[in-house]
């Protein structure tokens, strides 16, 4: 009798145990979604043979390393080819990785590094992938740094970001940009960009770099915070010496630019103006209180709470 009741527990146990393991393969609920995308290691990142924590280590990546991403699951795994089909928790990847290497043919980057070093800030070259964003850990992760934050959108348009004050932001930065071009009857050319969702920075700057070309004098409009789907002149850039216009501003919201040939050059206090432009010191030349009521009260706070540092 001893031995029927012991054999009756071990085959209970046995039935417990599998109906366990069947629990944790096929958990109800979970569903699969088909991504094709590279995203980023963050560091220590973990390869699994399987989907699940009790699968094999296959192998451990450092940080900022390239990864393809083919699918999803809904219980917060990733599907990943790296030569072999693995898997790795949604956690341990990124969207923006920190690339840190430049060539002599990414204009933008060189321009963009020029600034940082000009300020002795370190700067950063963050990668995005298709979806254009950079998550909100990994852009608060460099705040209490003195650092710039690179990323080129397209061959059209690129951002530093400044970090200035330790306020994080609340939500990713979209930099998926829809852009559209018109050639106007006096021979300028506006550029319009609206970004997929809006997102206020309050601490940092925005310092957004747009091709344009030599010799251009470039009317720079960001929207009314305050008033949504308008737009203010905020500064004139003057690209005498280079392709690119520097609009810095303390937001990710639609944004103009119309640009024109100038067939002079510039004095030297305008010169200056382009310089502090590209640092991401705003309204510099244009500091008056007079100027400063005309700016929606928005804009207004963000201006004034930014270059409060410089004063």
């Amino acid at each position: 009798m001893r031995k029927r009741f012991l054999a009756f527990c071990m085959c209970f146990i046995l039935l417990g145990l599998f109906g366990t393991q069947q629990q944790v393969a096929y958990a109800k609920g979970t569903t699969y979604t088909v991504l094709e995308d590279v995203y980023y290691t963050k560091a220590n990142c973990q390869v699994y043979a399987e989907p699940t924590y009790t699968s094999t280590v296959l192998t451990t990546i450092d940080a900022n390393v390239p990864i393809r991403v083919v699918g999803y699951y809904s219980n917060g795994w990733y599907r990943i080819n790296i030569g072999v089909i693995a898997y790795c928790k949604m956690d341990s990847l990124t969207t923006a990785g920190d690339i840190g290497v430049i060539t002599a043919k990414d204009k933008q980057a060189v321009a963009a590094k020029q600034i940082a070093d000009s300020l002795g800030y370190q700067f950063h070259y963050l990668k995005l992938n298709a979806q254009k964003v950079i998550k909100k850990d990994i852009f608060n992760s460099y705040i209490n740094d003195k650092a710039i934050l690179f990323a080129r959108v397209d061959d059209n348009i690129a951002v530093l970001f400044k970090m200035v004050y330790p306020d994080e932001v609340e939500s990713d930065i979209n930099l998926n940009f829809t852009e559209s071009f018109t050639d106007n009857p006096d021979g300028s050319r506006t550029m319009n960009f609206s970004p997929a969702a809006y997102t206020e920075l309050i601490g940092q700057i925005a310092i957004f770099q747009v091709k344009v070309g030599y010799d251009k004098a470039v009317d720079i409009e960001i929207m009314d915070w305050a008033s949504p789907g308008s737009k203010n002149l905020m500064n004139t850039y003057y690209t005498e010496f280079e392709e690119f216009a520097y609009a810095p501003v303390t937001q990710v919201a639609d944004m103009s630019f119309t640009e024109a040939e100038i067939m002079y050059s510039l004095n030297d206090n305008l010169r200056v103006q382009m310089a502090d432009l590209k640092k991401g010191i705003k309204y510099l030349s244009d500091d008056q209180k007079e100027y400063r009521s005309a700016i929606p009260s928005k804009l207004r706070k963000d201006t004034e709470y930014i270059d409060y540092i410089y004063k």
